[in-house]
């Protein structure tokens, strides 16, 4: 898996907002560098966790889709009328 990678914007608002975060949730005041190692480290350590929930999420995904497919051409199937003479 290649290393996530933000645009700059993206990454920008996120820096912004976890500064604000820590200073109002918990009287932390950290500059921008600190900040953005911090988010660079914090997507280092949890992308594969994420990517790996994301992969399994749609597994299942797939599998309700195939399983509702299955059930829709079950019942497009044609029975044959017994007539009786």
């Amino acid at each position: 898996m290649k290393p996530l990678k933000l645009a700059k914007e993206e990454k920008e608002l996120l820096i912004e907002d976890l500064q604000g975060y820590l200073e109002l949730d918990h009287d932390i005041e950290l500059g921008r560098l600190a900040t953005e190692q911090l988010i660079d480290y914090m997507l280092q350590q949890l992308a594969a966790h994420i990517y790996n929930q994301a992969i399994e999420d749609a597994g299942k995904t797939l599998m309700e889709r195939m399983s509702s497919l299955e059930e829709d051409l079950y019942a497009m199937k044609l029975t044959k009328k017994i007539t009786r003479r």
